[in-house]
């Protein structure tokens, strides 16, 4: 009797385990967890993974070459909640946990000296993504945050890695962000205004965000003015990209829109403390003119604050049934009292993908980006090149909750950039990023 009781006793918990998996497993496919407190009040918590499998080829650091190798890790990983305090009063504040595992010679974009240097060396780090708030003054025509969260330039920059066709988010993510903000992320405090108007009859709509904040990495010593002033216009012909004013964008949509948007991007800052210690190259170098010095700081001549910091910029999606075309140019300049000193960096990417809907209605895309950063002469980050050709496959499961990945990323370029920080002037040793193929699964739930 004892064994029969216990042997149903086992088989409950069994199944108790097993309805438990099954309703986890259904949560993450579908939706995420929300909880309703009455009164319009919400409360959603997501989580959002990718896992890489990343094969490094010919990489080569200081003159040191490395042998190919594997690297598995966690590109990317989100615990967020959001929701809303009221019917006009909406919230997101979400952590970040990236790069943890990976290894610092692995070949990724965001480990080859532009500027990000694998900030989470130790996988202990755990910090906020973004914490933001949105009260609708009028429901799509003028909405207020505020809060910690990317400036509304650039489209790139401003669409979750989560979202992009490619394996890596194109060069004009980590530049734009570097230049303006200093930091790998590319969030500071500040306050957006925004809005949305879409014409259904006509066929057109435009979408706009002005805002201004406050960017600690450029601010204190003698520069005064570390003000950040942001704005971004986009003209949308045929269907909408979004059909309520929203802060998150996206690329593919699946064949769910025939429609082209464009954009204009600009942002402007003032005099702020020399910014000598933050170029994208690893490596300490600063351009005068032609002659190429390292960073000595007791020279006061080489460690000048800038006069301004600007970017302009334009974008272009467009989706038409199946098929996506991306496209953003950006200009990076930065002036100083000694015109000589001014330098214009630019950096753009082209992205075309394709849909083919699978007799199962999963999505195959085959998609590519060429990315370009091209250094000017007096540039802190170099005057060389940095040249990205990203080829690859996505296979979209649930679209881009789950979906699988396959790509090869060549990288090329020539001295004095982020692909190789080689400078005989100063006698530096040769390096290149090398390629790699990629392989990464994405979850988001």
């Amino acid at each position: 009797m004892k064994k029969i009781v216990k042997k149903l006793k086992k088989k409950a918990l069994l199944t108790e385990v097993g309805l438990a998996s099954a309703i986890l497993f259904t949560t993450s496919t579908n939706a995420a967890p929300t909880f309703t407190f009455g009164e319009g009040q919400e409360l959603e918590i997501f989580f959002c993974n990718q896992l890489w499998a990343i094969y490094t080829m010919d990489r080569v650091e200081n003159g040191t070459k490395y042998d190919n190798r594997w690297d598995f890790f966690l590109r990317r990983s989100r615990l967020g909640f959001q929701g809303k305090i009221s019917e006009n009063l909406s919230w997101r504040v979400w952590f970040a946990y990236d790069n943890v595992g990976m290894d610092p010679h692995t070949a990724i974009t965001n480990n080859n000296n532009v500027g990000l240097v694998n900030y989470n060396v130790n996988n202990r780090e755990f910090y906020i993504w973004d914490a933001m708030f949105t009260y609708a003054l009028h429901k799509n025509w003028a909405n207020i945050t505020i809060g910690y969260f990317r400036p509304q330039v650039g489209r790139e920059s401003i669409t979750a890695g989560f979202e992009v066709p490619s394996l890596e988010k194109a060069l004009a993510n980590f530049y734009p962000r570097m230049h303006l903000v200093g930091t790998g992320p590319g969030r500071e405090t500040g306050i957006n205004i925004g809005g949305l108007y879409n014409d259904e009859k006509r066929k057109w709509g435009i979408n706009y965000n002005f805002g201004v904040f406050n960017v600690d990495k450029f601010s204190g010593d003698k520069g005064g003015d570390n003000l950040l002033y942001t704005g971004r216009v986009a003209i949308t012909l045929g269907d909408p990209e979004m059909k309520k004013y929203t802060l998150g964008y996206k690329v593919n949509y699946f064949g769910k829109r025939n429609g082209i948007t464009f954009a204009i991007n600009y942002a402007y800052q003032g005099r702020a403390k020399p910014t000598i210690s933050y170029p994208l190259a690893a490596d300490i170098w600063y351009t005068l003119g032609n002659s190429t010095k390292y960073f000595d700081p007791k020279n006061s001549k080489l460690n000048k604050p800038f006069k301004n910091n600007q970017m302009i910029g334009f974008d272009i999606l467009a989706n038409y049934k199946n098929f996506t075309f991306n496209a953003e140019y950006d200009v990076l300049k930065r002036n100083f009292d000694e015109s000589d000193f001014n330098y214009d960096d630019k950096v753009w990417h082209i992205r075309i993908g394709y849909n083919f809907v699978l007799p199962n209605k999963t999505i195959l895309e085959p998609a590519i980006t060429y990315q370009k950063w091209e250094g000017d002469k007096n540039s802190l980050n170099g005057d060389g090149e940095l040249r990205v050709i990203d080829i690859g496959l996505n296979w979209y499961i649930k679209e881009n909750k789950l979906k699988l990945s396959i790509h090869y990323v060549d990288q090329d370029g020539s001295a004095r950039s982020a692909y190789n920080s080689y400078n005989p002037n100063i006698k530096m040793e040769k390096g290149a990023a090398g390629d790699y193929i990629g392989v990464g699964l994405q979850l988001i739930f």
